[in-house]
């Protein structure tokens, strides 16, 4: 697995009940689904560029890192119309017990809203600044989660 190019992450919700995990069930060949976005976010939606990846957070744990397959914004009505094609890089072995992602992190982590942003933070580089900043973050969490590869 190549997280070289992990640059982002994004908040996901399930869309209705709250026992389910956005995005679980996931295509069993090519493991591909379109991200969604609200519909007033197409401007941030467009920020990652296609092979880029987003590591998708959901109740405070670490589910899934994805991989942009292209530059293509869909639109779709609803509250949540604009989606981007990805494929699945990386995905949590056990549903029951995903990541927690202060323990991925290595901080306590306060990232809001549904929105995809770049992962080095002010916060993130506080802290990974003197270990060795985001490739050493990208290394980390090969070394926990790399069995774990989906490509």
């Amino acid at each position: 697995m190549d997280l070289t190019q992990l640059k982002w992450t994004k908040n996901v919700n399930h869309q209705g009940d709250d026992k389910y995990w956005a995005y679980q069930n996931v295509g069993p060949v090519l493991n591909t689904f379109r991200l969604n976005w609200k519909t007033e976010q197409a401007e941030n939606a467009r920020k990652p560029e296609e092979s880029e990846l987003i590591l998708l957070r959901q109740r405070t744990k670490v589910t899934h890192i994805v991989k942009l397959l292209n530059n293509t914004l869909y639109k779709e009505p609803g509250e949540f119309g604009i989606s981007r094609l990805v494929q699945v890089v990386w995905i949590a072995d056990y549903w029951s017990v995903p990541p927690e992602q202060d323990m991925v992190f290595g901080y306590h982590v306060h990232l809001d809203g549904g929105k995809v942003m770049k992962l080095e933070t002010p916060t993130f580089n506080e802290h990974w600044g003197s270990r060795g900043g985001l490739v050493e973050f990208q290394n980390q969490f090969l070394l926990r989660f790399g069995k774990n590869n989906n490509s």
